[in-house]
């Protein structure tokens, strides 16, 4: 397996490229060439770039634009500038200093050692990044700070509720919908507590009442053995025990159950030992739980000492002005897990996933961005990369009709004639095409007016043969 990075070396002059290409002979590197920004930025959308070797600024080379390209795919991309003197010393060489502090700057004439220099420093300073972000993610993971994500007065409110209950000992119920993240509000309490123990989670809809017991309490392996397998109580002793569908357990165990909270111990399963506990409760349920207490499905006694402190989680249809944050989190949780460039999504796209009514909640939302963040091959994520029950749901159909017609891009005396029965890659072009005619093929320009990145627009007339080197 080639494990080399990817260095691309961008230059129009021949002499310097290959004196370039030269001096990196010896190195670990998989070396690629382009001589323009068409070809340079084409390298970058089909390749994950590791190091950009290109000038700062020539007739043909933009240096900057060509480092902001190769950010989006690759964000730990390391940066060598060529500049003569003078350029370093006018404004776009200070600018590029300025923003750009850990890039380095090579000046003409190019000396080898120099280079050689600079790109084990790029190399370095690429792996710390790399290292310091897996840290950092370990850390933010641990104590919960993605855990909880939105802005909505509902989404303040919990979070300002889960600071003031996590360094207690409170017992805490957790209600909400499937999805709405009950499971990881629990883990946030916890991991936010002054508990050195461990947060260990039972289901208590998953299994039978006999093995339900047998995971709380433990359960000998083996008739004429000592060995015993621990319950959750005990392994979780000095730590929190998350008991999720808390209002599945059967009416025996809800009895046991209700013994250890009053006694704060428990006897094991091997010699009637009894075992003191220090555990936090922390249990959920999706029901209407009080209907059950009223139906005597459950004990109204546990209940109460369940129900000390109760958070109620909003669905996410009750909370949609939170749903851009949290997809902004979810692709960058999943361009890092998956070694990719960080992505984007187009404004169009955004608007289908707020209208979509998500009755799966954040668990839903957060399977579906892990699903085109995987499978998209470019940069920017746009409603093609929606699965098709979500551009079909109701609420998309009436906010987003396939049939409003197209007739206009963004200038009343400029129509496009878009006929019944045309392909939308057909009508794609025509509006690309038009777009960039109208703005003398600036694709800064089209990218604004049609609300897309130019990376878009130059791809798409790529494709359509619409662009000019």
């Amino acid at each position: 397996m080639n494990d080399s990075k990817i260095c691309l070396i961008v230059n129009s002059n021949q002499v310097q490229m290959d004196n370039v290409s030269r001096a990196l002979a010896d190195e670990r590197l998989e070396v690629v060439v382009a001589q323009n920004l068409y070809a340079a930025l084409d390298r970058i959308e089909r390749l994950k770039v590791d190091i950009l070797i290109t000038p700062l600024k020539s007739d043909r080379i933009d240096g900057l634009e060509l480092l902001k390209a190769a950010q989006q795919e690759n964000p730990d991309v390391g940066i060598i500038f060529i500049s003569s003197p003078k350029i370093l010393a006018m404004d776009l060489g200070i600018k590029a200093m300025t923003l750009y502090e850990t890039s380095y700057f090579l000046t003409e004439p190019i000396n080898a050692i120099h280079l050689r220099v600079f790109l084990h420093k790029v190399l370095e300073n690429q792996r710390l990044h790399i290292e310091n972000r897996r840290l950092q993610s370990q850390i933010d993971e641990k104590v919960g700070l993605l855990q909880i994500t939105g802005n909505s007065p509902k989404i303040q409110e919990i979070r300002q509720l889960v600071s003031q209950v996590a360094p207690t000992n409170a017992t805490i119920m957790i209600c909400g919908e499937r999805g709405t993240g009950k499971e990881l509000t629990a883990r946030t309490i916890h991991y936010r507590s002054l508990r050195k123990g461990r947060f260990v989670a039972l289901n208590c809809a998953a299994s039978s009442e006999s093995v339900t017991e047998s995971e709380l309490f433990g359960t000998e392996l083996g008739k004429d053995t000592y060995h015993v397998r621990k319950g959750k109580f005990e392994i979780a002793n000095g730590g929190t025990l998350f008991l999720k569908h808390v209002d599945e357990l059967s009416l025996n165990s809800q009895e046991k159950l209700l013994h250890v909270l009053r006694n704060e111990e428990f006897e094991k399963t091997d010699k009637n030992q009894k075992v003191k506990l220090d555990v936090r409760i922390i249990c959920s349920t999706s029901l209407n739980f009080e209907e059950k207490v009223s139906n005597r499905k459950f004990m109204a006694d546990l209940y109460d000492r369940l129900n000390i402190v109760k958070i109620e989680l909003p669905p996410l249809r009750n909370r949609k002005e939170d749903i851009p944050l949290l997809i902004k989190a979810f692709i960058e949780e999943f361009c890092r897990e998956n070694r990719g460039g960080v992505k984007m999504i187009t404004p169009r796209t955004l608007r289908l996933l707020m209208c979509y009514e998500w009755k799966g909640n954040v668990r839903e939302l957060r399977n579906v961005i892990e699903g085109i963040v995987i499978l998209s091959d470019r940069n920017e994520l746009d409603e093609d990369d929606l699965p098709s029950h979500i551009l079909e749901s109701d609420a998309n159909s009436e906010y987003f009709p396939t049939s409003t017609p197209i007739d206009k891009v963004k200038h009343p005396s400029k129509a496009i004639d878009v006929e019944v029965g045309m392909k939308m890659s057909q009508i794609e072009r025509e509006v690309i095409h038009a777009t960039l005619n109208h703005v003398n093929n600036n694709q800064t320009k089209a990218a604004e007016i049609l609300d897309v990145s130019r990376q878009t627009i130059f791809r798409k007339a790529k494709k359509y043969s619409l662009y000019k080197e």
